[in-house]
């Protein structure tokens, strides 16, 4: 997929993605533990543009600053007022349709 078509399926839709080099240890479908890719999914605000993504179970998340032409960058404050930001490559993201 290109990096054109993830950014407007990531701009327009709740969906669900993984992002390269993110793991987390969890439960597998085998039912055995191990280190899995990390689940994130967008999500959308009185049908506005996505707003921010979070992790699988909607508890930890970041605000989405703004979507480039090859990649999207996010934020969020720690307890402190201290905002943290990152830059995530379109092409880091696998899409879980």
């Amino acid at each position: 997929m290109k990096n054109k078509e993830i950014k407007t399926i990531l701009e327009n839709q709740e969906v669900k993605f993984n992002i390269e080099g993110q793991r987390e240890y969890s439960k597998r479908e085998d039912g055995s533990y191990g280190w899995i890719p990390k689940l994130f999914k967008t999500n959308k605000y009185d049908d506005k543009q996505v707003g921010s993504i979070c992790g699988k179970y909607g508890i930890s998340g970041m605000n989405i600053d703004k979507f480039g032409p090859s990649s999207f960058t996010v934020y969020t404050f720690d307890l402190m007022g201290k905002k943290t930001r990152a830059r995530i490559k379109y092409q880091d993201v696998t899409l879980i349709l």
